[in-house]
């Protein structure tokens, strides 16, 4: 333990900061330097040697900023990460590739690269600072304070050091901040650009972010034809480098795909393709056998394949390689402007939203699911989320005493950091299943909801997954309709019946757009059933007056 009650604790020799140069520990940098905490001797940057280059140049930033204040920035080093993962000397590769395993299965290479490249040189640093370089003892009560960039939201990564020299602290959650907090203060200091610190073989290879010189791993093999043209190829990419969702690039993906298989059947090329063969392309759509047995694809289909093409297009203008795009946008009127259609008229239908037998129906259903299935049908109501943000939580998420979800803004279709709450049901089931979870996986940092199959065993649950767990509730219910996204709809209509107002339903929601919000109240017959009373009023008491004669007349 670090701290042994039988030593009188004299305070720290030193105050060291681990500087990752990311958002968290370059807030905590600047907290020190404006004299919200206490100032550090040093600041400690423990160099990979495979950085991304933005967290070099944000390094250099706050190097700078830093002396001005008296607190020198060092970088320490364990060697060269992407070196020494070549070396075929260096006894293994420390960081968590993905590879292939002689049987030919997947597999992870064994993850060792925090503790070599960035622990264990910061422990080697704080002895030499404290003059008692290893293999010499260091004396009880002598020790390093080392404050660490941990955030409220990650809460569960904050843990001891392990040796009696170091001992660590975390001012952020001492002050309640999350990662948003520190972005934002960040910002106002003119450091906004600040990025997430991490190796860049770790970014590389699972993709968790990358810095703009490398590209997103596209699944070419969904789209052959944009792979095989050129020009399609980098547009698809360019849309999976800006951040666009994983969902948004393979809709893209298979939208321009279609319109190019269209294209080589009529004998033309993207190029030369004018308004008459979009309006061609869109009417085989209209006339295709869908799966249901009928003709023509969905109209949201539909739609989502032109705003893809469109994309495809506007990218050709950009490079200079077309003048004009001949996917047609359509215009509203709001602005004053005259109201212009676009090339075909969306099909607004409300979402489906089951009535009290219907609901019913689908909770019996879920009693016979596993809890772990229980609780995210729970917390899929209770949070309204969306399957991108429900399969997406981490135990860090969760704050069980105030009943409180924090959404990351990387999970969210808005990219808005939001809190949802849940209700008693959902934490009762938290409970039991974080029970049944570490018995079943022990202690695991990665996603809340775990597979337990024997082929993902222990891995975060996917969306697919999560579809599959519907769609068998749905059939035993007998309710067709039921869909991941169902259990939202219902609840944001709620909160309309509630009385809750638009915008509070729009931040619950995480929605941009209040017209997306207004659906829910419309669905909840709320504006209607007010406007029902009160233009029949008066004809209800003229009702009242003449069948009171018949009150009389008895």
């Amino acid at each position: 333990m670090t701290n042994p009650a039988s030593v009188h604790d004299a305070g720290p020799v030193l105050r060291c900061l681990s500087l990752g140069a990311g958002v968290q520990s370059s807030a905590v940098l600047l907290l020190a330097c404006e004299g919200v905490i206490p100032r550090f001797d040093v600041a400690l940057f423990a160099d990979t040697g495979w950085e991304p280059r933005a967290v070099y140049a944000n390094l250099a930033r706050l190097r700078a900023h830093a002396a001005k204040f008296g607190i020198p920035v060092r970088t320490v080093s364990a060697g060269n990460i992407r070196d020494d993962a070549l070396d075929p000397a260096h006894r293994f590769v420390s960081m968590p590739l993905h590879v292939l395993n002689p049987d030919g299965s997947r597999g992870l290479a064994r993850r060792q690269c925090t503790s070599e490249y960035k622990i264990s040189p910061l422990k080697k640093t704080a002895r030499e600072l404290l003059g008692y370089p290893h293999p010499r003892r260091v004396p009880r009560g002598v020790y390093v304070e080392q404050a660490i960039g941990i955030s409220t939201d990650e809460f569960t990564r904050a843990k001891d050091s392990g040796v009696r020299y170091l001992r660590n602290v975390f001012p952020l959650i001492d002050l309640g901040w999350d990662r948003t907090r520190c972005a934002d203060y960040l910002a106002e200091r003119g450091f906004g650009e600040t990025v997430k610190s991490a190796c860049v073989g770790c970014l590389m290879w699972n993709l968790s972010w990358l810095g703009c010189q490398f590209m997103i791993t596209v699944q070419w093999e969904r789209y052959p034809l944009v792979d095989q043209h050129p020009e399609g190829r980098r547009w698809l990419q360019f849309t999976a480098n800006i951040g666009r969702a994983w969902n948004t690039v393979d809709a893209y993906g298979r939208a321009v795909d279609d319109h190019l298989a269209f294209c080589l059947t009529i004998g033309t090329s993207p190029e030369a393709a004018r308004p008459d063969v979009v309006a061609a392309w869109i009417g085989d759509m209209h006339q295709r056998p869908n799966r249901n047995g009928g003709v023509g694809l969905a109209n949201s289909t539909i739609q989502v394949r032109i705003i893809g093409v469109r994309s495809f297009y506007d990218f050709l203008v950009e490079e200079g390689i077309r003048e004009r795009n001949p996917v047609r946008r359509g215009q509203s009127s709001r602005r004053g402007g005259q109201a212009r259609q676009g090339l075909v008229r969306r099909v607004e239908k409300a979402p489906w939203i089951p009535n009290d037998h219907a609901w019913d129906r689908i909770l019996r259903a879920c009693e016979h699911e596993p809890v772990r299935n229980r609780l995210m049908v729970t917390f899929a109501y209770d949070g309204a989320l969306r399957r991108e943000e429900l399969v997406s939580l981490e135990p860090g998420d969760l704050e069980p005493a105030w009943s409180l979800i924090h959404l990351r803004a990387e999970t969210t279709k808005s990219k808005r950091a939001r809190e949802v709450s849940f209700g008693t049901t959902s934490a009762q089931l938290l409970v039991a299943y974080l029970r049944q979870r570490g018995e079943l996986f022990g202690r695991v940092d990665s996603g809340l909801f775990l597979s337990e199959s024997r082929r993902n065993r222990g891995e975060p649950l996917g969306r697919s997954s999560w579809s599959k767990i519907v769609t068998g509730v749905a059939k035993r219910a007998e309710v067709p309709q039921l869909s991941t996204h169902t259990f939202r709809h219902l609840r944001l209509t709620d909160l309309a019946r509630a009385g809750w107002s638009i915008d509070e339903i729009a931040q619950y929601a995480g929605h941009r757009d209040l017209s997306t919000t207004l659906k829910y109240i419309h669905l909840s017959g709320r504006e209607l059933a007010a406007k029902l009373h009160k233009a029949t009023r008066s004809l209800q008491a003229d009702r009242e007056r003449r069948l009171a004669a018949l009150v009389e007349a008895w």
